[in-house]
């Protein structure tokens, strides 16, 4: 029976009005968020995220290689855009700081979140009472929470680990992939059941934009998406569609996602976590993989509805990987607590269909009672959560903190050559400055083992003993770095990473101190990033660890020749570098930036051969004895521009599936 106009307009104001009210709701919790430039979570590692949308808003038009960590790296391999660049965007159209832009964008993530919960529940099974629960209780109520203990403690009772997480940890990538997955099921939902033009248009887009702003975000969507193909009926046709969809998606987003970026996301994971994806793992996932199957077929044989089963699966997938490690320490994936969130979504939802389903069996002096009931508990936990939300964004005024004066001292003394800054104030350091760093962020981005190995022995001189001082600096000069910050254990930077804080008292110049923290000089022959060496110098075996530096003594003794030949490097732009040096026989052009197949050498219109070292950096190999004058340019490889062509190609098919679809529902029409 159709509805009247005037009950379905009535429908449509309930429905936006829930979800209003469940804005309104998370808005509340995250209020303060949407107002504040700096809180004093500086354990966060937003400072990181910042920094690239910082970057990013003072070099537009130039964003091709990211100089800043690491002694440089592909911005694609950096992390990726999405939020980034949204912030980057927000903040030059509105004039806002970017830190400020990234605030109120990831607040906005937060209180999206349960709104876009809402409404895939609401348009799966069009129960709006069923939908509004799930999204209420995903706002106001973590599963984790009362399954692991853990996990409790780290929060400190029942409160918003949702917020926790974002404003904490300082995962607003995250935050942003969460509000987007229920959308993103939905869409493809839409898609695969009545392959509309406008849905088939949406649905890679949707599964493109959560690649685009956090892996495992993306990997979430993944389980989401595994749970879907399992649950619903017509199972082929519907793994066809989605098979095609993700086809066309990688196809989109593969500029940022190509196989190099992937191998390395993967390969840091399991180094990052020492989680290898070997036998043992292997296992587990295939055992989850069987449980789900049979599972299956007996909530089928019972006539569990497709989206219940859907919510289930979802459910058994992230809590299979996040709950081992809550319980046990026990890691299927790697980074397995980055799941918990998804966790609390499907647990969420769960309990809404558990709740309805003993709703419909009250009678109805009961229901009023159980209305009341969870109005005074929403209540009571709107106000616990709020109180919590304000107290963990407190205002700070950055420019007090360690992490702020100490980056601005490299700013103005440093002359930007590139520095070792401690712990924290590496993660915030490029927010406030261009300063380039031998570390930085992130995980997913280090771009060789061996600059992994390099940073951790610097910090711990584990096993060193009194070579600690010595093993470090040898490190310090292969990467270039002409100062290092250090902070002790009475500082107020976060992490303290160093394991003996004093060790270079009296083995290097003291530049600047301020309490427990402290800037010691590298003293060298040049501050050029490029070093005329012999051949026989530059490392060709990457060290096993931190402590066998035999490979790396020549390539020292080198830098620290007084009598080396002339080399200079200077930088024209965020890609472009001049390097004049005069070499001899034998000699190769050392350049202490991180190599990568899109960096070319010329000179004079010649192509030069760049080669890469064991320890991540370049060598080059001059034309001729004398003085050399080579333009260094950091262009597309072979890999990104197939990326780019298949970029293309996946958005012209896109386009053609989606008129396909129009003119097949027109015709039939």
């Amino acid at each position: 029976m159709a509805h009247s106009p005037g009950r379905a307009h009535q429908s449509r104001a309930v429905t936006f009005g829930s979800a209003a009210l469940l804005f309104a709701i998370n808005a509340y919790v995250a209020k303060a968020l949407f107002w504040v430039d700096f809180t004093a979570r500086m354990e966060s590692i937003e400072g990181s995220y910042i920094s690239i949308s910082r970057w990013a808003m003072d070099h537009w038009h130039d964003r091709a290689w990211f100089p800043l960590w690491y002694g440089g790296t592909p911005l694609v391999r950096v992390y990726q855009p999405g939020l980034h660049f949204t912030v980057a965007a927000v903040a030059r159209l509105l004039a806002w700081s970017p830190e400020h832009a990234y605030h109120v964008l990831t607040a906005l993530a937060y209180s999206l979140g349960p709104v876009a919960l809402f409404w895939l529940c609401y348009r799966a099974t069009w129960r709006r009472g069923f939908a509004f629960l799930a999204a209420v209780m995903y706002s106001l109520f973590s599963a984790i929470l009362v399954m692991a203990p853990a996990v409790r403690h780290d929060v400190g009772g029942l409160l918003a680990r949702r917020y926790q997480v974002l404003v904490h940890y300082g995962e607003g990538p995250h935050t942003a992939a969460l509000a987007l997955i229920p959308l993103v099921i939905w869409v493809l939902d839409r898609a695969v059941s009545t392959r509309r033009w406008f849905f088939v248009l949406a649905a890679p887009l949707g599964v493109a934009a959560v690649v685009l702003t956090n892996w495992p975000g993306a990997l979430g969507l993944a389980m989401a998406v595994a749970a879907y193909a399992l649950a619903m009926p017509d199972r082929i046709r519907r793994w066809l569609m989605l098979a095609g969809i993700g086809v066309v998606t990688y196809l989109i987003v593969l500029p940022w996602a190509s196989p190099s970026v992937v191998r390395l996301v993967l390969r840091n994971a399991q180094q990052s976590t020492a989680t290898p994806l070997n036998a043992d793992r292997m296992i587990s996932l295939g055992l989850i993989g069987i449980g789900l199957v049979a599972a299956h077929f007996g909530l089928k044989r019972l006539g569990v509805t497709p989206w219940l089963r859907f919510f289930l699966y979802f459910g058994a997938i992230t809590g299979a990987v996040a709950l081992p490690f809550a319980w046990f320490h026990l890691e299927i994936l790697p980074q397995p607590n980055r799941f918990q969130l998804e966790f609390d979504m499907a647990a969420a939802v769960l309990v809404a269909f558990a709740a309805t389903a003993v709703w419909n069996r009250l009678p109805p002096l009961w229901k009023v009672l159980t209305i009341a009931v969870l109005a005074v508990f929403c209540a009571v936990q709107l106000r616990r959560y709020g109180r919590y939300a304000k107290g963990m964004t407190q205002p700070l005024d950055i420019t007090e903190t360690i992490e702020y004066r100490m980056a601005k001292w490299f700013d103005r003394n440093m002359q930007g050559r590139r520095v070792f800054a401690p712990g924290n104030v590496s993660l915030w350091m490029n927010l406030f400055t261009d300063v380039p760093q031998v570390a930085g962020c992130c995980d997913q981005g280090i771009p060789t083992q061996e600059h992994r190995i390099a940073v951790y022995t610097i910090y711990t001189g584990q096993n060193a003993g009194a070579r600690d001082a010595e093993i470090s600096l040898i490190w310090l000069k292969a990467y270039g770095a002409a100062a290092i910050g250090v902070s002790g254990p009475a500082s107020t930077e976060v992490f303290k990473p160093y394991w003996n804080p004093r060790k270079f008292d009296g083995v290097l110049p003291e530049l600047w101190r301020s309490g427990d923290n402290a800037v010691y000089g590298i003293p060298r022959p040049s501050d050029s990033l490029a070093h005329v060496v012999k051949r026989s110098a530059i490392v060709v075996h990457a060290p096993e660890n931190g402590l066998m530096i035999e490979p790396l003594l020549p390539l020292a003794t080198a830098l620290d020749n007084e009598r080396a030949p002339f080399a200079r490097f200077h930088w024209i732009n965020q890609h472009e570098a001049d390097i004049e040096a005069t070499a001899g026989p034998g000699d190769v052009i050392f350049v202490q930036v991180t190599y990568d197949s899109g960096w070319h050498a010329t000179e004079n219109g010649v192509r030069l051969k760049v080669m890469p070292d064991a320890l991540g950096m370049m060598a080059i190999n001059p034309k001729h004895a004398g003085l050399s004058r080579i333009r260094l340019a950091y262009g597309a490889d072979a890999e990104s521009l197939w990326a780019r062509r298949a970029q293309i190609g996946g958005l012209f098919l896109l386009a053609l599936c989606a008129a396909g679809c129009r003119y097949v529902r027109r015709t039939a029409g």
